[in-house]
């Protein structure tokens, strides 16, 4: 199978959803940050970029970009949250499986209000 046409990977996950403040006010990412994907591609988030918390999941806290969608490629394309632990871009919230994919290695990301 070719790298390119590989599947995004994910593991089941519930979502506990962000309230209040939190949930209203986007934070941006400092610095570019390139994220290599195990299905061959690539994807870059954008340093002044907008992400609104989401809500938690056992892996971390999931963001989602803020008026705007973030998607990831693989033999198909998903809608995808980062995952964010301890100032470390651990993975990705999948909304439409509710699955988490890890992230391999971990990246490190800053998020900002």
């Amino acid at each position: 199978m070719l790298a390119g046409c590989a599947s995004v990977q994910h593991v089941p996950v519930a979502i506990s959803p962000a309230t209040g403040h939190a949930a209203l006010v986007p934070k941006s990412i400092a610095s570019e940050v390139i994220v290599p994907l195990a299905t061959g591609y690539q994807r870059k988030l954008p340093a002044g970029s907008f992400w609104t918390m989401a809500g938690t999941i056992p892996q971390g806290t999931v963001y989602r970009r803020h008026r705007d969608v973030f998607t990831l490629e693989g033999a198909h394309v998903h809608e995808a949250y980062l995952v964010v632990e301890q100032g470390r871009l651990v993975g990705f919230y999948l909304p439409a499986e509710s699955g988490f994919s890890p992230q391999q290695p971990s990246l490190p990301i800053t998020l900002q209000e």
